[in-house]
C-alpha cells in the first residue's frame, strides 16, 4: 500500500509539472505572436522606453533614439518580407554581411546619441542579451 501512494505521488507530481510547462510555452507562444502584430512605430516606442528607463535618457535623446529605432523597426520589417520571400536565392554570407554593417551603422548611431557613460552601459546591456541568446535564455531587463 505504502508503494501504491508513493507511484501515485510520483506520477501525480510529474503530470502536474508538465502541465504547468505547456501552460507557460502557451502563453509565450502568445506574448510572440501580440509581439509581431505590433508596428514598427509601436516597436520603436517601446524599445525607446526601455532604453530611457536602463539609460535614464534626456527628452532630446529620447527622441533621437525613437527615430533610430524606429529606422531599425522598419528596416526589420522589410528584411523580414524579404526574407520569406527569397527564402533559399540569398546567400549566408551576403546576408550576414548586410546584418553586421546594419548592427555597425546602429552602433554608430547610438554611440552619437548617448553619453560614455550610458553607451558603456547599453554595450554591456546588449552584450548580455547575446549571450543569453547564445545560452537560450531571454534577458529582457
Amino acid at each position: 500500500m505504502k508503494k501504491i501512494m508513493i507511484l501515485v505521488l510520483v506520477f501525480g507530481t510529474t503530470f502536474g509539472f508538465s502541465q504547468q510547462r505547456e501552460q507557460r510555452n502557451e502563453a509565450r507562444k502568445a506574448m510572440l505572436q501580440e509581439r509581431q502584430n505590433l508596428t514598427a512605430e509601436q516597436k520603436a516606442e517601446l524599445s525607446t522606453k526601455k532604453l530611457a528607463l536602463q539609460l535614464d535618457l534626456t527628452e532630446a535623446q529620447q527622441k533621437s533614439v525613437y527615430q533610430v529605432q524606429l529606422e531599425m523597426a522598419k528596416t526589420r520589417e522589410i528584411n523580414m518580407k524579404d526574407r520569406k520571400a527569397n527564402a533559399d536565392k540569398t546567400d549566408f554570407y551576403h546576408k550576414a554581411n548586410t546584418r553586421l554593417d546594419h548592427q555597425m551603422a546602429h552602433q554608430e548611431k547610438m554611440k552619437a546619441i548617448l553619453s560614455e557613460k550610458q553607451y558603456a552601459l547599453w554595450k554591456e546591456n546588449m552584450g548580455k542579451r547575446k549571450r543569453g541568446k547564445a545560452k537560450g535564455i531571454r534577458n529582457n531587463n
